[in-house]
């Protein structure tokens, strides 16, 4: 499909997505090849990503979009794109708007596409100028999420978080815990630990209500991370960083955790668990400063927070507030 001079490439190969992904300044997890291999797998191939890439008359990158299709017979397509179509940077505006306009033009009302939108533009009147210009409609106000800047030397970033913050950081640095790492593309993955915290979390999810990716989910991302190599998928990984207080009767007993996703140049704080132990000693804030860390040394630039509500969990949001990332809110859901 063709619009000015941009034309939409379908995208079969890990590979080839894990190229285009790294030329991006930014990315977004749900653009990530490994979240289309999960919800494929937890939905057991009711919904199905469909892949494209964004290219220009002489086939250089523009961008990228993955989006997510569930065929319902006979009524059609229910057709969802969150955080999408992703743009290589410095995309002039008419390009971007090209861009849009190919991606709703793949997926009319007219071949029974009913296209649920959210895109990752910036939100202001700009954007809903852009989206009203392809016949899409607001239905839902936008996502709100903090980006962290890892570029800067550790020192530089450790003097730039908030001061109360700061100071619970050293605090909590003082206790005895344990602290472990593990990845999947190094290597170092702890199914023990891993499951443990996935327990917790569909625990915590269960009681507290809260809507969002299940442990299903995560099991089926990191799981989909481990077949990555040998597709030539290079850039995803998931990151488990987890606090304990040693070895009882054999076993580690994490006190809390948390789980980060890669997807290319970027990461995005996808939960995190911690007991009461755990919250006594501010565990959260040395599991938050080792994922920063260890992050940079990875070669991740940013670092989404993972969405911020400051008025149904606002403690949430202070805690993610005081790393003085940015934070952006999105333009909306449109239909």
């Amino acid at each position: 499909m063709t619009t000015a001079s941009l034309h939409l490439e379908a995208c079969t190969q890990p590979a080839d997505w894990a190229a285009a992904q790294t030329a991006l300044r930014l990315s977004a997890l749900e653009q990530s090849w490994c979240y289309g291999a999960a919800t494929a797998a937890v939905t057991q191939g009711k919904v199905l990503p469909e892949r494209w890439l964004i290219r220009r008359a002489d086939d250089s990158l523009a961008g990228l979009a993955q989006v997510f299709v569930r065929r319902i017979p006979p009524f059609g397509r229910f057709v969802r794109l969150v955080r999408g179509p992703l743009f290589v940077p410095g995309l002039a505006r008419a390009e971007r708007d090209a861009a849009l306009a190919l991606i709703r033009a793949a997926y009319p009302w007219r071949r029974r596409c009913l296209l649920w939108w959210l895109p990752e533009l910036n939100g202001g009147v700009e954007s809903e100028a852009a989206m009203a210009e392809l016949g899409m409609r607001p239905m839902m106000t936008g996502y709100s999420s903090i980006r962290y800047d890892l570029r800067p030397a550790p020192e530089r970033l450790r003097s730039q978080l908030d001061g109360k913050w700061r100071n619970t950081l050293k605090t909590a640095e003082k206790s005895a815990l344990l602290m472990e790492t593990a990845s999947v593309a190094a290597g170092s993955w702890n199914a023990e630990a891993f499951a443990a915290l996935l327990g917790e979390h569909a625990r915590h999810r269960l009681e507290a209500g809260f809507l969002g990716p299940d442990a299903r989910f995560y099991a089926a991302f990191t799981d989909a991370v481990k077949t990555a190599p040998k597709n030539g998928l290079a850039g995803e990984d998931a990151l488990l960083v987890w606090a304990h207080a040693g070895t009882h009767l054999g076993r580690v007993r994490p006190i809390a955790g948390i789980l980060v996703l890669r997807h290319g140049n970027a990461a995005t704080y996808a939960m995190g668990w911690s007991n009461e132990a755990g919250r006594l000693v501010k565990a959260h804030y040395r599991l938050l400063w080792q994922a920063v860390l260890t992050l940079r040394a990875q070669g991740v630039t940013d670092f989404d927070l993972g969405g911020v509500d400051t008025q149904r969990g606002a403690g949430v949001a202070r805690f993610k507030l005081g790393l003085n990332g940015s934070v952006f809110t999105l333009t909306g859901s449109y239909m």
